[in-house]
């Protein structure tokens, strides 16, 4: 199956990340500290996630050879989309606290994001489940696996601590 525009998704969501940065910065406060245990929630979901389902990425389309039933996806059919959204409502308080704009945001990004699963999930009804295959690789190795991620949260990070001083 493929779903048109599939490949374009990471540009969609650093498109969204533009439009944070525009949000008006507000000082550092309890929206911030929320921010971050949100972001610290978000990074574990993420790794616990990609321990189970490995180096695996959808790269430009949909693809997949099975369904990964161990770990976080024994409970949450996307929990990378969940870390996803996670993010950033995490990064959007941090950047711009408490606020319309913010709810604005959130709410943009949630309906995105809930499009894409609601398209993988028609797409995953025709996937075999597997256990066999399932594994658990190790923290760093997750950690490594997702560096792609990592390296445009970073980059999203800069640009809020260089648009908020």
């Amino acid at each position: 199956m493929r779903v048109e525009n599939y490949k374009y998704r990471g540009l969609f969501t650093a498109l969204l990340g533009v439009l944070l940065l525009l949000l008006p910065p507000v000082p550092f406060e309890l929206a911030g500290y929320v921010g971050i245990l949100l972001w610290a929630a978000s990074f574990f979901l993420r790794v616990w996630a990609r321990m189970y389902i490995g180096e695996h990425s959808r790269g430009s389309e949909l693809a997949c050879s099975e369904i990964v039933d161990k770990g976080p996806y024994r409970f949450i059919k996307h929990p990378l989309y969940i870390s996803n959204f996670t993010a950033g409502v995490a990064f959007a308080l941090f950047h711009a606290g408490f606020s319309f704009e913010v709810l604005g945001f959130c709410a943009v990004y949630g309906f995105f994001l809930f499009f894409l699963a609601y398209k993988e999930n028609d797409f995953l009804i025709s996937c075999p489940i597997s256990h066999a295959s399932c594994f658990k690789q190790s923290i760093i190795k997750s950690i490594v696996s997702d560096r792609f991620t990592w390296v445009w949260q970073i980059v999203l990070l800069l640009l809020i601590f260089l648009r908020k001083n």
